[in-house]
């Protein structure tokens, strides 16, 4: 390993995470590899957050890791931040890390391990346990599975994310992806959705079935915070989150678009995936409209364009939820059971 050129930048972003922060930074500096760099990004949290991270690096400084801080004074969203954290670090891998989860000890020796094994891989991530606000578990990932590759060569039709479940928690990403497309723009998603492509767009994927984080479940967290079925603002932030979902395609395009004209991919997969991004938005779109029973002007002009994909049987499934409330109610129930833990 060069001198000034970590293999890893363990990148942590953190906002109002208070209660959380101290154990989150804690295992970021115990890992049980050596010689990697931890980037922190605070985005501008008005809570005790930043003077917690201060008092922890002056309690606790592994020998060998270099720290690298950003104490923003406006805060600018969760895409903004990783943007920052990316330009600051200096590891050939980025190794996500949210400021309410805990990383295992082993993640980065495991992740690291997987981008030796091939230079095609481009992103790698793992499985989860979800813990509550004290810690207590609420779900284990199942035993026994095996590393699975994703890739376009080897997607269905339509598939964007190549079948991969995007899971920015656990994720590492090789930093060719950010110095190739550069920045993601501006917005409301998640980076996960976006990385996920950009990885498919100049590699593989690869999911290791380990538990790699104990991913927080708490009223604040984006997007694991607590289903209940019956609880209408549960429905609407459910419903805000779908809506996010369906805002991805203007970078997927940008970044297809790029990848095209450097012929990393040919014309008809960039024709393919342009209508698989296209595809996804319009989805989430529908749904949502119809779990929310929008006004039928909004409702058609959002089946127009499902319809305009070729989409029929999905835009008649979506018409179908839209007029019946019991449809509607077996679907909520059924996500709330998707989003929810055993036992509950």
């Amino acid at each position: 390993m060069k001198v000034g050129r970590p293999t890893a930048s363990i990148l942590l972003l953190a906002y109002n995470h208070a209660p959380f922060i101290e154990a989150a930074l804690l295992s970021a500096l115990r890992q049980d590899a050596a010689g990697y760099e931890l980037v922190i990004v605070d985005d501008a949290s008005t809570d005790a957050t930043r003077p917690i991270i201060e008092r922890v690096l002056a309690r606790e400084m592994p020998p060998g890791i270099g720290i690298r801080k950003l104490f923003k004074e406006r805060n600018e969203g969760l895409v903004a931040a990783v943007n920052s954290a990316m330009a600051m670090a200096s590891g050939r891998l980025f190794v996500m890390m949210a400021g309410d989860d805990i990383s295992l000890p082993d993640r980065l020796t495991r992740t690291c391990r997987h981008f030796e094994d091939a230079a095609r891989v481009q992103l790698v991530y793992g499985e989860y346990t979800k813990v509550d606000e004290a810690g207590r578990i609420l779900s284990r990932p199942a035993s026994g599975g095996r590393t699975r590759r994703f890739s376009y060569d080897q997607a269905a039709w339509g598939k964007i994310y190549a079948s991969a479940s995007p899971f920015g928690a656990s994720a590492a990403y090789r930093r060719e992806l950010f110095d190739y497309f550069g920045p993601m723009r501006d917005g409301t998603h998640g980076e996960d959705n976006c990385y996920w492509v950009r990885a498919l767009l100049l590699g593989v994927i690869i999911h290791d079935p380990a538990c790699y984080v104990h991913w927080r479940q708490h009223g604040s967290n984006l997007s694991n915070f607590s289903a209940n079925v019956n609880c209408p603002e549960w429905r609407r932030r459910h419903l805000n989150w779908m809506e996010l979902h369906a805002t991805m395609s203007p970078q997927w395009f940008a970044d297809i678009r790029l990848a095209a004209d450097q012929g990393v991919i040919g014309w008809a997969r960039a024709w393919r995936l342009r209508w698989a991004a296209a595809r996804e938005d319009c989805t989430w779109a529908l749904e949502a409209s119809s779990l929310r029973v929008d006004p039928w002007s909004r409702w058609t002009r959002r089946a127009l364009d499902l319809l305009l994909l070729g989409r029929i049987s999905s835009t008649l499934r979506f018409f179908k939820l839209r007029c019946s409330q019991g449809r509607r109610e077996r679907r909520w129930k059924l996500w709330a059971k998707l989003k929810s833990n055993p036992g509950e």
